[in-house]
């Protein structure tokens, strides 16, 4: 694999961008923590952990276009299948929370269920149609 394949700009891309994660998720939880801060900048600390999962996703996404168009056929089936699950399990899951009360699912899991989800769905789709 070169650093010009695209399975090595994606390997590269996710390290980096999971790398500022863990390093934005404890710096956050540390501040917050220690200094106690309000209004604004509380907000900006608390969603600071959420930025580099858009690089994640955007990483992803360019992983898809550099791909030949079979692999990318797969992925694009899997990534909709997968989306369409987190959709439906996370709208039951809310109608379940409302109407039974159940315990809450905490929203951050999201992103965690959809990529459990596009593996299991990865496990099942080996191929484009």
């Amino acid at each position: 694999m070169t650093l010009k394949s695209p399975g090595a700009r994606y390997t590269i891309g996710m390290t980096i961008w999971m790398g500022l994660y863990v390093a934005a998720l404890f710096g956050s939880i540390t501040l917050i923590q220690s200094q106690h801060p309000t209004g604004p900048l509380l907000y900006a600390l608390a969603v600071l952990p959420a930025l580099p999962i858009g690089g994640t996703i955007l990483t992803f996404l360019a992983y898809i276009e550099r791909v030949d168009e079979y692999l990318r056929a797969v992925l694009v089936r899997r990534f909709i299948i997968a989306t369409g699950l987190t959709l439906f399990i996370c709208t039951a899951w809310g109608f379940i929370e409302e109407n039974a009360g159940a315990h809450h699912f905490s929203l951050y899991l999201v992103y965690c269920l959809f990529w459990a989800l596009f593996g299991a769905t990865s496990l099942i789709l080996r191929k484009a149609s």
